[in-house]
């Protein structure tokens, strides 16, 4: 079977994918502009449509075993993820050159635990989405190194987070709030039990996707309504430069600054 290419139609759509040559891409460009994010304007960097092909094609790459409706979910938020690349590309300067990427050019990682801090463990990565909830309330989700706290981009990586998959059997999260720079956006809703349940398929994409760019900081709130065991993940990607993706237990919090 053909691999399905929906993150290639969706930038082509866009006008960020061309076919061709490596050589006569890389010498193509795609121009900078600017974008608008919870109230603040960013600049997108100027890209090669090389970088941009190699960012549509192995992308696809790595969707194409999962889930479709992640792949689909991947694909309509392409551009958005691109403009996350092209954000940090404006301090580093390389590129995205993905799997090949050395040095200061870029690449992605789809999110996983150990990109992120624990919340009932403070200082320490996680090793597992899975979490006991012993008492009804509002935990974090997603926060920095201490308890309670942002984590903040360094000046090098961005993230972009587009929906919340939840297998567990009886799902204790109904609820997430996304704070940016201290200030909170508006409370969703995550019913999980009422979501594609014919198809076993728990996967609750955000109203707007969640973007936090360099040097921006952020934390997700959820709220566990019931007691048990939950194991909402989010789905999104993490944008960081190739030299602080050489740890193979992409430790990536403790390695922002590292050289």
């Amino acid at each position: 079977m053909a691999q399905e290419k929906k993150v290639q139609a969706v930038m082509e759509a866009a006008g960020l994918y061309r076919e061709g040559t490596r050589d006569e891409l890389k010498g193509q460009f795609i121009e900078e502009q600017t974008v608008n994010l919870a109230g603040k304007s960013y600049t997108l960097s100027k890209i090669s449509y090389l970088d941009a092909k190699i960012f549509s094609e192995e992308l696809d790459a790595i969707l194409v075993q999962q889930n479709p409706l992640i792949h689909e979910i991947f694909a309509k938020n392409a551009v958005s993820v691109f403009d996350v690349v092209r954000m940090v590309n404006m301090n580093t300067k390389q590129g995205f050159k993905g799997a090949l990427a050395s040095g200061n050019e870029l690449d992605l990682v789809l999110f996983m635990p150990r990109l992120f801090y624990d919340p009932d463990s403070s200082t320490n990565t996680r090793t597992k989405w899975a979490r006991t909830i012993s008492a009804v309330g509002s935990k974090n989700l997603i926060e920095g190194a201490a308890s309670g706290t942002e984590l903040t981009m360094a000046e090098e990586e961005g993230f972009i987070y587009l929906a919340n998959y939840n297998p567990a059997q009886t799902p204790c999260v109904d609820a997430l709030k996304i704070t940016m720079n201290t200030e909170p956006f508006d409370a969703q809703s995550l019913d999980f039990d009422q979501v594609h349940t014919e198809l076993g398929d728990v996967i609750i994409e955000l109203k707007e996707p969640w973007t936090l760019p360099p040097e921006q900081s952020g934390e997700v709130e959820a709220y566990y309504f019931q007691t048990g065991t939950d194991e909402m993940r989010p789905l999104g990607a993490w944008i960081k430069m190739a030299k602080n993706l050489r740890d193979i237990t992409l430790n990536g919090l403790r390695s922002t600054s590292s050289t």
